[in-house]
C-alpha cells in the first residue's frame, strides 16, 4: 500500500514542474506542451518575495520558494527574503513538496538523491525514479527514506546507510510512523522497526496488557480487526493533523493522503472538504482534487450547518459552501456545480 498524494485527476501535487500563481490561488505548470493545474499548500495566501530571479513560485513549505528557468528547470531554493539558500542548478528536477527531515529530493541524470539545506548531497543521486502514485521520490519519515535500486525496494537512513536491504520480494513499503513501517511481500504483511528488524503490529496483543477478562476480550477483538484491516486496502480514511497540517490516514493509521491542508473535513459520500489558505475544495479517497479550491472560508457562518452537517460536508449529494446576501445557503453537487440547497 503506498501513500497517496493530492492530485488533479492524474498529475500529482508532488511535482517537479515549475509553478506560477493563477487567479484562483492554484499553481499552474507548463512543460513540454502539457498544462497541469495543481494546488500548492500555501497557494491561496502565498506572497512571493522580491528577488533577482525571473521565475519564482510558491511551494507547500511556506518558508521556501522555488526559482526556475523559463524551461522549468530548477535554479535555486529561496527563503522568504528572496535569498538563495540552496543551489539547484545542477539538477533536472526537485520536489520541494516532499521536503522533510531537512532533506530535499532531487533528480540528476534520472537518478534520485537528497540534499540538505546547505546544498550538500547527503544521499547521493543513485536511486531509481519511483513510479508509484505519490510521485518520483518519497519524503524522509522518522529519519528513514524508502527508495528503489535496480527496481527493488529498500530503506536507507539520512546518511545513506542501508536499513532494509533491497529485495525483489518486497512489493511495497510504507513510510515510517512512530518507529514502524509496514512492508508487503506479495500478499503477506509485516512490520519493521527503525533498525529493519521485524516487530509486532502497532495494535497487536503484544503491545497491549490485559487486566480483566473484558479487556482481554477487547484486545482479541482489536487484533482480529487489525489483521482484517491489514488484508484490506482501507475501509475509509480519517483526517489527522501532523506538524500543523492535515492529511488522511487509513484504519491502521498509515498516511494515505499527505499532510498538505490547513483544515480538513471527514469523508462523506466519498469526498472530503479540504482547505488550503483561505479556500476550500474537495478530494476523493484516491487523493485526487475533484472540485478545485475556489470556495472562500469566509463565505460560511461559524457554527452554521446544513442538514445537521457543517460546511463542506456532503449530505444527500449536496455540500453547503456559502451564503447569499439574503441569507439563503449555497450548495454544490459532487461535480462542483452550484445547486439549490433545499
Amino acid at each position: 500500500m503506498s501513500r497517496r498524494s493530492l492530485s488533479k485527476r492524474h498529475p500529482s501535487l508532488i511535482s517537479s514542474l515549475p509553478l506560477t500563481m493563477s487567479r484562483y490561488g492554484l499553481a499552474v505548470s507548463l512543460l513540454s506542451g502539457a498544462l497541469f493545474v495543481m494546488p500548492t499548500a500555501n497557494a491561496a495566501s502565498c506572497k512571493i518575495p522580491k528577488s533577482y530571479y525571473k521565475n519564482v513560485a510558491c511551494t507547500a513549505n511556506s518558508s521556501y520558494f522555488l526559482a526556475t528557468k523559463d524551461s522549468g528547470a530548477p535554479v535555486a531554493l529561496l527563503n522568504n527574503k528572496g535569498v538563495s539558500v540552496v543551489d539547484l542548478s545542477r539538477y533536472q528536477k526537485v520536489d520541494v513538496n516532499q521536503l522533510a527531515g531537512g532533506l530535499l529530493p532531487v533528480q540528476r541524470s534520472n537518478r534520485v538523491g537528497y540534499l540538505n539545506m546547505k546544498g550538500r548531497e547527503v544521499v547521493p543521486a543513485m536511486y531509481d525514479v519511483l513510479t508509484d502514485s505519490q510521485g518520483w521520490a518519497r519524503p524522509v519519515s522518522d529519519g528513514r527514506i524508502v527508495v528503489k535500486k535496480d527496481g527493488k525496494y529498500g530503506v536507507v537512513n539520512t546518511a545513506n546507510k542501508i536499513i532494509v536491504p533491497f529485495s525483489a520480494a518486497i512489493s511495497d513499503i510504507d513510510e515510517y510512523q512512530n518507529g514502524r513501517a509496514r512492508v508487503r511481500k506479495d500478499r503477506a504483511v509485516s512490520w519493521l522497526d527503525k533498525n529493519g528488524k521485524t516487530t509486532s503490529e502497532p495494535n497487536s496483543a503484544a503491545n497491549t496488557q490485559s487486566t480483566t477478562k473484558q479487556s482481554s476480550a477487547n484486545t482479541s477483538s482489536n487484533v482480529s480487526s487489525s489483521k482484517q484491516s491489514a488484508s484490506n486496502r482501507f475501509t475509509t480514511l480519517q483526517p489527522r493533523k501532523q506538524d500543523g497540517k492535515w492529511g488522511f490516514v487509513d484504519d491502521d493509521n498509515v498516511t494515505m493522503i499527505t499532510y498538505s491542508f490547513d483544515e480538513a473535513r471527514p469523508f462523506s459520500e466519498g469526498l472530503a472538504g479540504v482547505r488550503i489558505g483561505k479556500d476550500w475544495g474537495f478530494v476523493n479517497l484516491g487523493g485526487e482534487l475533484v472540485i478545485p479550491f475556489r470556495f472562500a472560508n469566509s463565505g460560511v457562518s461559524a457554527g452554521g450547518s446544513y442538514k445537521g452537517q457543517s460546511a463542506f460536508v456532503f449530505t444527500d449529494g449536496k455540500a453547503w459552501i456559502g451564503n447569499l446576501k439574503n441569507g439563503n445557503k449555497m450548495c454544490v453537487d459532487k461535480k462542483g456545480d452550484g445547486v439549490n440547497c433545499s
